[in-house]
């Protein structure tokens, strides 16, 4: 079973749900949506890219992402069960919500990733199974116990959650230079960049380089690219009050038609009906 990709539609509750990647599980590709999300491994191992870095997760192992990020899970090697809670911070007693962040991460506003010791792992799985029946919607109190729980989530996590480094160190070696062709890429976006170009940077040939850009992302190179810029170019038609063929060429779009058409196939609707009505 995939995890549904809200891109950026909205959610009206708290949601949670749960899925299993493995081998045969079709790839998942870069994605993003306007609310957080907060992914926990329950068992197995994956690999995700979140923004420009690539982390391998493991049972016990979160990460935390902020709205807009992009990000996406890929289990290659062996089955790995997701536990996942879509949420807006509305949906919290926002000055708990905001000291947790602050005490695990004091950058607020950047995604991050972090473990449940072992020890505490058991009672976390107690919380996500209380809040999953919630979701069933057993009555009309439900919504008000999946607010709650949550906010005991970010209690627990506050209290027991081990946050991993800034830059981590758990990234695979062989992934190195796949690792510097994403933050390569994340960099130089607005760029005409070729694969031959970000080929080098990884030091391989333009061939290979594709091939193992695709198993590590699970994306092509220039679709990667595609939804790096898109992304970008999405902020910038709610926040900015330049015309659609500025953001497009400002954003590494030679050609404005192609932006918009790109757009509305990736997010369902045209670059103007977006800036009108982003939800």
């Amino acid at each position: 079973m995939q995890r549904k990709c809200f891109g950026t539609s909205d959610i009206s509750k708290v949601v949670i749900g749960r899925a299993t990647h493995g081998p045969q599980t079709p790839p998942q590709y870069d994605h993003s949506h306007q609310f957080y999300e907060l992914l926990y491994i329950q068992s197995g191992k994956c690999r995700f890219l979140l923004k420009d870095t690539i982390y391998y997760m493991e049972k016990g192992d979160f990460v935390f992402i902020v709205p807009g990020e992009l990000h996406h899970a890929n289990c290659e090697s062996e089955v790995c069960e997701i536990s996942y809670i879509y949420f807006k911070d509305e949906y919290l007693e926002y000055s708990l919500f905001r000291k947790w962040l602050e005490n695990v991460y004091p950058q607020v506003g950047k995604s991050f990733t972090g473990k449940i010791p072992a020890l505490y792992q058991e009672d976390f799985l107690s919380l996500l199974g209380k809040m999953r029946a919630e979701h069933a919607s057993i009555d009309t109190y439900s919504n008000a116990f999946l607010a709650c729980y949550l906010q005991e989530i970010m209690l627990f996590l506050s209290r027991h959650c081990l946050k991993s480094s800034e830059n981590p160190a758990i990234v695979n070696p062989d992934d190195a230079d796949i690792l510097a062709a994403t933050k390569y890429i994340y960099s130089n976006f607005r760029s005409p960049l070729t694969l031959e170009e970000v080929a080098s940077v990884a030091s391989l040939s333009p061939t290979y380089f594709s091939k193992k850009f695709k198993q590590v992302t699970g994306m092509g190179f220039k679709q990667y690219l595609n939804f790096v810029r898109l992304k970008h170019a999405q902020t910038a038609l709610l926040t900015t009050s330049n015309t659609i063929t500025d953001i497009a060429l400002t954003y590494g779009f030679n050609d404005s038609n192609y932006f918009k058409d790109l757009f509305k196939k990736i997010y369902g609707k045209s670059p103007r009906e977006f800036r009108k009505n982003p939800n």
